[in-house]
């Protein structure tokens, strides 16, 4: 009798309209907590596309043992909008009778420990890359794989500790590399690392690029990675290239430097971030600027230099967020000890849901920022300094592609 692990699926209710240009991430914890139960099979809701009453189907189909959810989604803090997911998957299991149901909304093991990845258990060809990863390539695979678990900084907006349940943690090069080799062996070529800062200069990232370089991987694949300003060097950004990782993010969150400054994000200023921005992409590597509008002390000022200084980068894709309070950081006891009316729902965190809740500033309401960060959005990627650049970045047919997003209505019901 197997265990049957699942991932519930909550794409269409986070991404509303914009659901094709997202991701379709192999979920890696399942497949690694899989390795706890013998006979175990994995059921990915999101990647067959399933709602509760296929799963029902599927699941009478087989002798099962007991059910194990996992509510996670592609980064730590996607639990939170996949707890809702997961409860409804639990209730429509139990019409099953007694089959055992547990959720966890966190990682119940050290992924460190568990050795490679098992891709057999996972319905590879189902699985896409994000609209901009796969930006200049014919083919859209999609795998992931991780280095490090946990982050060795502390952001006050930040929660990803709180679903690691464990401190930084590197993991061992050859492992990394053989699940990217085993994966590239099943035909997939872009591959998400997971961990929450890749891109450090020490021994451990230094191994994978090597390995990955000495064995002709960084040739074949395409990587995406996070990264911090201040932990690059250009020897790092060098290696990271011939390891094959063609994108980096970098969390910049705010043009305004006191801003930055207040939510520990950092030491450096807005021109140590414009260097690294350009040895960047004098490494070949294309750029991911991460921003945030609507922290404390945010007025419309502040947020319009956050678009500007953003504009100046001219990175080629840019995620412009509004500021979202996760249980287990700090800004959510301070937000909650001011009193402020925080969400509580899954798709209320969802960023591009017609139901997200933004939180208000000292100075606006969130409704004020939303509507600022939706403007901030549309003037950045409509910006023909942009287009031109990616035009000559990747060619005509992404510039249509880019054209085709704006016009993406994601707040009609708002």
């Amino acid at each position: 009798m197997p265990t049957v692990l699942i991932k519930p699926n909550a794409k269409k209710k986070q991404y509303g309209k914009v659901v094709h240009l997202s991701a379709i991430e192999p979920p890696v914890w399942l497949a690694l907590l899989a390795k706890r139960y013998p006979s175990s099979r994995i059921i990915d809701m999101e990647a067959e596309n399933m709602d509760e009453g296929d799963l029902i189907k599927a699941l009478s189909a087989i002798d099962v043992e007991r059910c194990v959810i996992l509510a996670t989604g592609s980064h730590p803090s996607a639990h939170i909008q996949q707890t809702e997911a997961a409860e409804k998957v639990k209730a429509a299991v139990s019409s099953l009778g007694n089959v055992p149901v547990e959720i966890f909304d966190h990682l119940p093991f050290n992924p460190v420990e568990m050795g490679a990845i098992d891709w057999a258990l996972l319905p590879l060809e189902k699985y896409r890359a994000h609209n901009w990863h796969a930006w200049g390539r014919k083919d859209k695979t999609y795998g992931a794989t991780f280095a490090s678990i946990s982050c060795p900084f502390t952001c006050e907006f930040c929660c990803v500790k709180d679903f690691y349940k464990s401190s930084y943690q590197q993991r061992a090069p050859e492992l990394v590399v053989e699940d990217i080799r085993s994966a590239v062996r099943r035909g997939v070529t872009n591959f998400k690392m997971m961990d929450e800062l890749f891109a450090v200069d020490n021994k451990g990232v230094h191994a994978v690029c090597d390995l990955l370089a000495a064995s002709g991987l960084g040739k074949e694949i395409n990587i995406w990675a996070y990264a911090r300003i201040d932990t690059v060097n250009a020897l790092l950004l060098k290696k990271l290239r011939a390891a094959g990782v063609c994108w980096l993010a970098y969390g910049i969150e705010s043009g305004n430097e006191e801003i930055r400054r207040s939510i520990v994000k950092g030491k450096f200023d807005n021109q140590k971030i414009r260097d690294v921005i350009q040895m960047t992409k004098d490494a070949d590597i294309n750029i991911v600027g991460n921003y945030m509008f609507g922290f404390w002390d945010d007025t419309q000022a502040t947020m319009r230099e956050t678009l500007d200084f953003a504009k100046e980068l001219n990175c080629e894709y840019a995620n412009l967020y509004c500021v979202t309070v996760y249980k287990g950081s700090k800004l959510y006891d301070d937000m909650k000890a001011r009193g402020v009316d925080l969400p509580e729902r899954g798709d209320e965190f969802a960023q591009m849901s017609p139901a997200f809740k933004p939180v208000p500033t000292k100075y606006l309401s969130g409704r004020d920022v939303l509507r600022l960060r939706d403007a901030a959005f549309n003037e950045y990627f409509g910006n023909e300094a942009y287009l031109s650049m990616m035009c000559a970045r990747f060619g005509k047919p992404v510039v249509e592609e880019i054209r085709s997003m704006l016009s993406i209505n994601i707040r009609e019901k708002v």
